[in-house]
């Protein structure tokens, strides 16, 4: 909790921020999604509800700022991660590499998930556009990793393959995390083939994108 009563200076308010991002990101660990809100998050940093408003616009735009500051996190892993594989044009690794990205995520994951649906319907068209400018940014430099060690992939193909895997991760993760019902139902051996591994369907996706588009090639 702050020690100050007012975010009057520019540190103060970066500081106040800040504790407001960290309060939401603690609480989503403990519960998930559900168990976000405004009055929650105020609770958790000592402010009134009403304090929020001088920070955030909604519950929404938190979320978007925490999947941003992921991405970003993710975009430097997967950066360091594909640099060893340059001009190898191995397929399988880089695979491995942007499936694990999001498998050791499981809080972008669900974000995703939610994004189109949810966290971009409460927010203004403002937020909206510098949300998007940031993960454009981020996919380009994605793109241009991922080109470097599948040389044989144009720049614009490795580009459509960054978009592909994002939707990829939006439709996989509830379907590779059903609701406790669902879970015990897929037990059943009849229905063992309807049970998604999230980490080794997405490999075996983006795999099998990366093979039609070098054939293509």
């Amino acid at each position: 909790m702050s020690t100050f009563q007012r975010a009057r200076q520019p540190a103060q308010k970066e500081q106040r921020r800040q504790a407001i991002l960290s309060a939401a990101a603690a609480l989503f660990a403990e519960g998930g999604y559900d168990a976000l809100s405004l009055t929650a998050i105020a609770d958790r940093v000592g402010l009134a509800k009403s304090n929020l408003y001088r920070y955030f616009e909604s519950r929404e735009e938190i979320l978007l700022e925490l999947l941003a500051g992921d991405l970003q996190r993710m975009t430097q892993e997967i950066e360091a991660a594909l640099a060893p594989l340059a001009g190898t044009g191995d397929r399988a690794a880089a695979a491995r590499v942007l499936a694990r990205a999001w498998a050791v995520r499981p809080r972008s994951c669900q974000l995703v998930s939610v994004l189109a649906a949810v966290l971009e319907r409460n927010v203004t068209e403002q937020r909206v556009a510098e949300f998007k400018l940031c993960v454009l940014a981020l996919n380009r430099r994605i793109a241009n990793a991922l080109h470097a060690a599948l040389p044989g992939l144009s720049i614009e193909q490795c580009g459509w393959v960054v978009k592909a895997w994002e939707v990829l991760v939006a439709g996989l993760w509830p379907f590779s995390n059903p609701s406790p019902i669902v879970e015990r139902v897929q037990q059943r051996p009849e229905l063992a083939e309807t049970q998604y591994d999230f980490a080794a369907e997405l490999e075996r996706s983006l795999d099998t994108l990366l093979a039609g588009l070098a054939s293509d090639r």
